[in-house]
């Protein structure tokens, strides 16, 4: 009978040891498949504008619906050193690719980027459309009189130690979607920021390069070279956002300036359908030739968003720009009712 009992606890040891490994054994998996997803993860993301507008023309009110921004992107981990996002949108019946790149990270702090991305010049710029103060970009973001490449082919190394942080790139000059390069000199962008506190950002950039003169008749005639250089500063303590840019360059002999100043407060509703209001205004200028006289042309932005969820998910933005004309008053002040849903 001792015997037998001696054998029962011992088989019940071995049993319950047997267990106990295979229970760890199974917890070890477990830790490795969660661990393998999170470098493996598939992040699916978007977000969408819709709008009405109408400019106040004279006696006239030209009005309409439409789709301002749609887009659609993809975004991971692969592994513990790579990741990767893919950036499309809708501007109307096509899709076109707007990021497509690999984020490289040998070791902390650096990233080597690989693909089409933006140039890192701007900070209002290089912010997502879905989280800007007002419905539409300012001029230093680029437009017609203020050339700015927005994204393009290339590299770039990045990094960040404490509160600074540096991005320099080579890119092709030809912008996103441009698939040989047409010259063989290439741009170069660099931007280097610090935040001093919490809630203060300072910057600077310059970018540089070569592009192809197109004449009248599509042929290359010669290179042009041009600048551009960005000082930024911008505050968010508590519910208050304060932004301020000013940006320059020359498009050969030509000088161009850019400047803005915008200024918004979320005001925290407890509401069950309304997270927060946030008034807003803001003024910008551009300058297209700084040695012509009568060019220069400002907007007054003055808003309101109505923020239904937080972090920009879902909000509506109504506002009012002003627009003022240095030599030729026109008659083209607009009203913006936007709507954003992000996901």
């Amino acid at each position: 009978m001792v015997k037998t009992g001696c054998f029962a606890v011992v088989m019940g040891l071995l049993v319950t040891a047997t267990t106990v490994m295979a229970d760890a054994k199974s917890g070890e998996k477990q830790l490795k498949e969660a661990h393998q997803r999170k470098h493996q993860a598939l992040k699916l993301g978007g977000y969408v504008q819709a709008r009405w507008e109408g400019t106040l023309a004279g006696d006239e009110f030209p009005n309409a619906f439409r789709i301002r921004r749609a887009y659609l992107g993809a975004s991971g981990n692969v592994g513990e050193c790579f990741s990767y996002k893919v950036l499309l949108t809708m501007p109307g019946l096509s899709v076109e690719l707007y990021d497509a790149y690999v984020d490289v990270k040998p070791f902390k702090p650096l990233i080597i980027r690989v693909g089409q991305f933006q140039t890192p010049i701007g900070m209002e710029k290089l912010r997502s459309s879905s989280v800007i103060l007002f419905p539409e970009r300012t001029f230093s973001s680029g437009c017609h009189d203020f050339p700015l490449m927005d994204r393009d082919l290339g590299v770039m190394l990045a990094g960040k130690v404490k509160s600074i942080g540096a991005q320099v790139g080579i890119f092709n000059g030809e912008g996103r979607n441009v698939k040989v390069d047409l010259n063989e000199a290439k741009d170069i962008a660099t931007r280097l920021t610090v935040k001093p506190i919490d809630y203060m950002h300072i910057g600077g950039a310059y970018q540089m390069g070569k592009h192809l003169w197109v004449d009248t008749t599509g042929m290359f005639s010669r290179e042009w070279s041009f600048n551009r250089w960005g000082a930024e500063f911008a505050l968010n303590p508590w519910d208050l956002w304060f932004a301020t840019e000013i940006m320059g360059g020359k498009d050969e002999e030509v000088s161009l300036m850019t400047y803005y100043a915008e200024a918004g407060w979320m005001f925290k509703v407890d509401l069950k359908w309304l997270h927060g209001l946030q008034p807003a205004v803001r003024y910008e200028a551009i300058d297209p030739n700084t040695d012509t006289a009568g060019d220069t042309r400002s907007i007054i932005t003055a808003g309101i968003n109505l923020h239904f969820l937080p972090k920009h998910q879902a909000k509506l933005a109504l506002c009012y720009r002003m627009i003022t004309e240095e030599r030729t008053e026109v008659d083209n002040d607009q009203i913006i009712v936007q709507l954003q849903l992000k996901f």
